[in-house]
């Protein structure tokens, strides 16, 4: 009879740590359901502003895993690397023009800047700053105009590697608007091909594979969170970060420190760096939603 008691108590706990499991799961599910809708504080620790040099509107920025530094691009053309400490590694004026975002191929680390007026996307050389090569963004999708000519333009761009992809990864660029009229400018995240690999073309186009409408303006900037496998979005109007998944269902939305943030990206070393277009480059410790 003993035994049998102490079958049914363990049965009964085992039961109930089963019932305790299933309702954390729940409620850990319903917090993460809520955070993707309703946009919460961003769970940071402030670093501060490691710029030692004045940047002029600094609208994008990339942390280059090779070199262990910082890139960053403005809006009078110049391109900027800049130590962990923030001092000036070197800048490089980039033909005058209206440079918008950056981002690292992590296996060649190549640079690659996105021009707003042209949605021309450039290949640039991070030590010596050459461009090698260029690729046109077609504004046609499935036959339909979906970047407007005249527009905003394209602000933001982040590389994707895939080493199941013929061209090693794809890029996600990000098309600013201000309003979201349904005969405006659509504020849209789109998946690009480059033909990185299959062509050595100094000049090349490239098309959208796929874009995903959002729900707010003003996407500023816009980077590869490698540990999520996520996109992650800023708005520089709202004040909002976003990160979606690569199917396009977004994750979480937080709320941003600061003002005029122009350019988002992450070092995997647990670390978020915004460039403002005050001139400031904010360092913050990252401790968002997994």
């Amino acid at each position: 009879m003993r035994y049998y008691r102490i079958i049914v108590l363990l049965c009964f706990l085992g039961i109930s740590a089963l019932i305790f499991y299933f309702l954390m799961r729940m409620e850990e599910t319903e917090r993460k359901e809520r955070a993707s809708v309703v946009a919460i504080e961003l769970p940071y620790t402030w670093v501060g502003n490691i710029s030692k040099t004045p940047i002029a509107e600094p609208s994008g920025i990339t942390y280059h895993p090779l070199r262990k530094t910082l890139f960053v691009v403005d809006d009078g053309g110049f391109i900027h690397e800049i130590r962990p400490d923030g001092t000036s590694a070197k800048m490089k004026n980039c033909k005058e023009l209206d440079l918008e975002g950056i981002t690292t191929h992590p296996i060649t680390g190549n640079l690659y800047v996105v021009v707003e007026d042209d949605e021309l996307i450039l290949e640039i050389n991070p030590e010596t700053f050459a461009i090698q090569r260029e690729f046109k963004i077609n504004r046609i999708f499935e036959g339909k105009p979906l970047l407007k000519e005249g527009g905003m333009g394209v602000e933001a761009i982040a590389f994707v590697p895939d080493n199941s992809h013929p061209e090693g990864g794809t890029f996600w660029i990000g098309n600013q608007t201000i309003n979201l009229k349904p005969s405006g400018e659509r504020s849209v995240v789109c998946e690009v091909e480059v033909p990185l690999i299959s062509s050595d073309a100094k000049v090349s186009d490239c098309k959208i594979v796929r874009f995903f409408e959002m729900d707010f303006v003003d996407i500023s900037g816009l980077t590869y969170d490698s540990q999520a496998d996520s996109l992650v979005l800023i708005s520089d109007t709202t004040n909002l970060l976003v990160e979606l998944k690569r199917d396009g269902s977004r994750l979480h939305k937080y709320l941003l420190p600061g003002k005029d943030q122009e350019g988002v990206t992450l070092d995997g070393l647990g670390y978020m760096y915004i460039s403002q277009e005050s001139g400031q480059i904010i360092k913050l410790a990252d401790s968002r939603l997994r």
